[in-house]
């Protein structure tokens, strides 16, 4: 960082310090003044020593240069100082600076999650008539503001041409000069009067993220906007998010929910775990088997890659094309949200080993030697060509999309995790970083060199790591090497799934309280330091193979969405959020869900549904529904040809089915999960099915008798003579209602949905 020095600016006579060494001057360091006059923050003098700012937590505040800027409300900024003596240098703590505001009475702050960070209240409100007519010159974003404006108000919404002479209700325009320096890309602000709404932004992603707040002030009150002004911008440039979507397959409709929850709350950066695989081998090798036959892996992304036998990278159980992701990853640029996608080598690589036998690492292990099967050699030169073959077809210009898949795209390398030995690490680790470099790609990868010293340099300049463990890589270590950092500690910001451990949504509350994005367990950096990026949490997918238990993304929504709006609020900003977790949730239960999403297949209308059809299969084209629901149907099945299917019920959600292949009653969710009862349909008798759909349990009765068994028929690559699991399983089904009958021999005489 450049260095500067206000010298001239200083109105302090210099502090006499009793410490020699620069440590000792910068642990002693007096708390910083602001010259109002000149609008500067007056940096500490110490004799004999060089003392300069180092950093702030809001550059737009109090820039790197010490400039204040002016504020329309108070904000606290926290900033450090270097202190150089004698050719050391050390830093201080944080001090945190009070900039304040003239605060004129007015209309109190209107609470969104994020908190808004500045506002200056009114007089009066807006409350929109029957038709708002919206002015902004992005279309794509505009058509899809006005869809959820219409969703949200029950209004209609007209998105204005330009050069149209009809005044707007609600304006966008981009800030000019030192107000869009100001702002920054995300920043905004609000100008909300008894007439309308402008909204001016510093760049693009500052106009979106000003809409969500506008929907959530309109959710919150009632269908009005308090009369004020709003300036508003984030604390930390990267708010991310984490899923492993390798181990537990989630539905494209699924991701697309998670990315509009992100954007809801003013997250940006979501990082998807392309590969992966079961990490516990050890308990396929101490049963005599063999992991590297039988674990379960699974490579997401569709690929030409196949080993000589055949097999293919790409998994076998599910997958999405390169038009899907490429897709996805444009849908979310759209809602201010980044794709990082990774792929996880050297370790976590079985996908890869399975077509490249012949690539599995052969060097010294440190520990986790049953934990071979999944770690490609990092010590052979062909390992690398191997990889950079996978990578091209994800980076290069893809033939059938006229562009690549990862465009634009920050791209992780992952290299986390490896038990080999430190050099062989190093080196593949450097070689790897260096190629996406050299593809045009922003790169990030795993924290691991503390646990991997050595003698060859890895590639720091430009690159971005995920702090996940402080024994893996210690925080102070990446910010000496150079490295931009994420603070993703495993300790404060890792879930598991129903596990038992990494369960940070059993934290929420002290996370809340006490965490910031830049306390790393142990260790802290200041919170303003150039090279902390942000922070992001991560659910990860240990619980699969012989772990699954079946639980989808309804069974983790909460999960997610409870964690994501006290991390929003946490990395955006700090200023005047609710004061206690209990009233952050209630805050959070009055916003609601983004609009345009229901993710819990929620009806709002709770009456029953019955139908007794003439005929099937039958459309009774009625939207999926969650639980909690009560199923009844009355059906006569004539025949069971052995080893077909027969669906009751289906729709994309999934699919019930009166006889699986096996001909039990079963049915089978979107997301590929399978479940079956220990129960037969007879055949030439009418029989009264009901099911009974709760959280976590789906419950089947014939007659009224209920079906005891079931069990979980898929995601598990073992013989039923090692594995099939009956026992804790998390049966949620989505119950699919847009089909009846669609392939089924026999009748149905009566459906009815209660809930």
């Amino acid at each position: 960082m450049k260095k500067i020095i206000w010298l001239a600016m200083c109105m302090m006579t210099p502090v006499t310090l009793m410490g020699q060494s620069a440590q000792e001057i910068a642990d002693a360091l007096p708390a910083p003044e602001l010259d109002t006059v000149n609008k500067r923050l007056v940096v500490p003098v110490v004799e004999g020593a060089v003392v300069e700012l180092a950093g702030t937590d809001y550059q737009q505040i109090i820039t790197k240069e010490g400039m204040v800027r002016p504020v329309i409300s108070n904000v606290p900024v926290e900033v450090f100082f270097r202190v150089i003596k004698d050719g050391e240098e050390a830093l201080s703590r944080d001090f945190e600076v009070p900039v304040t505001a003239d605060v004129v009475p007015g209309n109190p702050k209107p609470q969104v999650i994020p908190a808004i960070l500045q506002w200056q209240g009114g007089e009066g409100e807006w409350k929109p008539g029957d038709v708002i007519c919206v002015s902004w010159s992005d279309r794509n974003k505009a058509e899809l503001f006005k869809a959820e404006l219409e969703a949200m108000m029950g209004v209609q919404v007209k998105v204005l041409e330009e050069g149209s002479e009809m005044v707007a209700d609600i304006s966008f325009r981009e800030a000019e000069g030192e107000s869009k320096e100001s702002l920054g890309e995300e920043g905004y602000e609000l100008h909300i009067a008894t007439d309308g709404v402008e909204v001016v932004g510093g760049g693009e992603k500052g106009m979106w993220w000003a809409t969500r707040s506008l929907l959530q002030i309109f959710k919150t009150q009632g269908g009005k906007l308090p009369c004020g002004k709003a300036v508003d911008f984030p604390r930390y440039g990267l708010r991310g998010f984490i899923l492993d979507i390798a181990r537990t397959h989630y539905t494209l409709a699924e991701l697309r929910d998670v990315i509009n929850t992100m954007s809801w709350y003013k997250m940006n950066d979501l990082h998807l775990a392309i590969n992966n695989n079961f990490i516990f081998h050890e308990a396929y090798v101490d049963a005599g088997r063999d992991p590297f036959k039988e674990s379960y892996s699974s490579f997401r992304l569709e690929s030409v890659m196949k080993g000589e036998d055949g097999h293919p990278l790409t998994s076998t159980d599910v997958s999405y094309s390169k038009r899907d992701f490429r897709a996805l990853i444009d849908y979310a640029k759209v809602r201010g949200v980044d794709v990082v996608p990774e792929l996880d080598t050297p370790s976590h690589a079985l996908a890869l080993t399975r077509i490249r036998p012949d690539l599995m690492y052969k060097g010294p292990m440190k520990r986790q030697e049953k934990r071979r099967c999944e770690m490609l050699d990092a010590a052979n030169p062909e390992t690398l060509t191997f990889v950079e073959k996978c990578f091209d077809e994800y980076l290069l210009k893809d033939p059938d999309l006229g562009r690549a898949v990862f465009e634009g795209c920050t791209v992780h390398v992952g290299a986390d995790e490896f038990f080999g030995a430190a050099e062989d690490y190093r080196k593949y680790t450097d070689a790897i970083l260096r190629y996406v470099v050299s593809r045009g790609y922003q790169p990030r990868v795993w924290g691991s060199q503390s646990s991997m010293p050595g003698k060859t340099p890895v590639l720091a300049k430009g690159v971005q790591m995920n702090l996940w463990n402080t024994t893996w890589q210690r925080a102070w270590e990446a910010i000496d090497l150079g490295y931009d950092v994420i603070n993703t500690n495993d300790a404060y910001l890792y879930i598991v799934p129903f596990a038992d451990y990494y369960r940070m949504d059993e934290n929420l509350d002290w996370l809340y309280e006490n965490w910031q994005p830049h306390m790393m367990y142990q260790e802290q950096l200041p919170a303003g330091h150039p090279q902390l990026l942000g922070a992001a949490f991560a659910v990860w997918n240990d619980a699969t193979d012989l772990r699954h238990t079946g639980y989808g993304m309804y069974d983790i929504w909460h999960i997610i969405s409870d964690s994501m709006d006290v991390l929003a609020q946490k990395m955006w900003g700090t200023p005047q959020p609710p004061d206690t977790y209990e009233e952050h949730r209630k805050l959070a239960k009055s916003i609601g869900f983004a609009p345009l999403i229901n993710p819990l297949f929620v009806w709002k209308k709770k009456d029953p549904v019955e139908i007794r059809p003439d005929s099937i299969p039958q459309q009774i084209g009625l939207p999926a529904l969650g639980p909690d629901y009560h199923l009844t149907m009355e059906v006569e099945l004539t025949e069971a040809p052995e080893g077909e299917e027969q669906v009751l019920l289906s729709s994309p959600e999934g699919e019930l089915l009166g006889v699986m292949k096996d001909g039990s009653i079963g049915f089978r969710r979107a997301d590929t999960m399978e479940f079956s009862y220990d129960a037969k349909l007879p055949i030439g008798k009418t029989v009264r099915l009901e099911l009974i759909g709760t959280e976590g349990y789906t419950k089947l009765l014939i007659d009224g008798q209920p079906v005891s068994k079931m069990q979980l028929d898929n995601y598990v690559n073992a013989d039923e003579g090692f594995h099939k699991r009956t026992k804790g399983l998390r049966s949620t089904f989505i119950l699919p209602l847009q089909t009846l009958g669609r392939h089924f021999h026999g009748k149905i005489h009566l459906l009815r949905v209660e809930q």
